[in-house]
């Protein structure tokens, strides 16, 4: 695909220098910066919410969140319960 974009200078000379060191053109070179760009940040995603998945509790979407309040009713009732016995 054929795009006319303003690179900022810095970026460019990035660009530059990747396509001289690498005997490619310049346009392929912003091609494989944009890609490692992307791969990054998709692994970074993926480290993220493994990461999260890791510490905390698995949850479930659309389901009712649990609230201090619903732990506190459910534990009186279990001592109510037990108090009866």
């Amino acid at each position: 695909m054929r795009l006319t974009v303003r690179l900022d200078k810095d970026v460019y000379t990035v660009a530059l220098v990747l396509a001289r060191s690498e005997q490619i053109s310049v346009a392929e070179a912003i091609n494989r910066l944009v890609r490692r760009g992307l791969e990054q940040r998709s692994s970074a995603a993926l480290g993220q919410r493994r990461k999260n998945a890791a510490v905390g509790f698995p949850t479930s979407a659309g389901k009712r969140l649990i609230t201090s309040q619903d732990v506190e009713r459910v534990d009186r009732e279990d001592d109510e319960k037990f108090e009866g016995r």
